[in-house]
């Protein structure tokens, strides 16, 4: 099954929204139509990526829509349309010796204009030093050969040049055990340390420390990542957040409004218990001088 990209969930939660305001189940638009219910729910779920103008507008017609609204249809259709034939990306070579279920939140993470990660066990992706990442890559691929690590880890260097991207914006909530851990040991965690001290000096990115001892909260959720994307160029629509979660054998893509609601109830409970950006900076810096002795 194809994974949802912005303009096709986008497209989705259109069509059920006039859908819902035809008072019509999804059943009967696919007879009117002329189609399966499963081929219609793929297309509100956002998994179907083969939209045609012949689609849009018979949909368009069984549902009633103003003019305006299928013009707006088509131009989403038209989104989708793009996003299916720039599916090249760089970083598809690599993609088979990672996790299948990556792949859908890369195309995510590099189409987010913003992500907020909330980290209680590893220093955030896009933050990790090489050697650092180097320590986890052996960690989850023990039996791979050197050059394919050295690989994965060319490809992540180019995942981290998304922080130079000055429109891009990532906020980093980090618990402090994650930095009192010594992973790589204490030469590969000073280095990792300094270089997060480092990158909390740019503009485009916000990192603050989850002291120990503080309101249990993050614990109770787990680490997750809060994905906000850009307005559409066509259609000006913004796509939902997503929040990604994930495991050690396997991830979860949260897009549903009860799910959004209680996690932004934590990202508020994170905002008031965390320490400030300055006073992080300082604890890393500390940290990773009691490394060095």
């Amino acid at each position: 099954m194809a994974n949802p990209t912005l303009a096709s969930r986008a497209l989705g939660r259109q069509l059920q929204k006039f859908r819902e305001r035809a008072g019509m189940s999804e059943y009967a638009v696919a007879r009117a139509i002329q189609t399966s219910p499963q081929t219609y729910g793929r297309l509100e779920d956002g998994v179907k990526q083969n939209v045609s103008s012949m689609w849009i507008n018979a949909i368009s017609d069984v549902l009633g829509v103003s003019d305006d609204e299928r013009r707006q249809l088509h131009m989403l259709a038209e989104e989708v349309r793009k996003e299916r034939n720039c599916d090249g990306r760089r970083w598809r070579a690599f993609i088979n010796k990672l996790r299948p279920s990556t792949d859908r939140f890369f195309d995510l993470e590099e189409a987010a204009r913003k992500i907020t990660s909330v980290q209680l066990t590893l220093v955030p992706g896009l933050l990790q030093t090489v050697d650092y990442r180097r320590q986890l890559a052996w960690a989850e691929f023990p039996n791979e050969k050197s050059e394919e690590i050295e690989g994965l880890l060319g490809f992540f260097q180019q995942r981290r040049q998304r922080l130079l991207d000055p429109q891009f914006e990532f906020d980093a909530f980090i618990a402090e055990s994650v930095l009192r851990q010594p992973t790589g040991g204490p030469g590969v965690m000073g280095d990792q340390l300094r270089h997060l001290a480092d990158l909390a000096e740019r503009p485009n990115v916000s990192m603050r420390v989850i002291p120990a001892g503080t309101n249990p909260i993050a614990a109770v959720v787990g680490s997750f990542l809060w994905l906000e994307f850009p307005m559409l160029p066509k259609t000006r629509l913004t796509p939902l957040p997503v929040v990604y979660v994930e495991g050690y054998t396997g991830v979860l893509y949260l897009t549903e409004d009860d799910d959004l609601s209680q996690y932004r109830s934590v990202l508020r409970t994170l905002e008031r218990v965390a320490l400030n950006p300055d006073a992080t900076r300082d604890l890393v810096l500390r940290i990773a001088r009691e490394l060095s002795t």
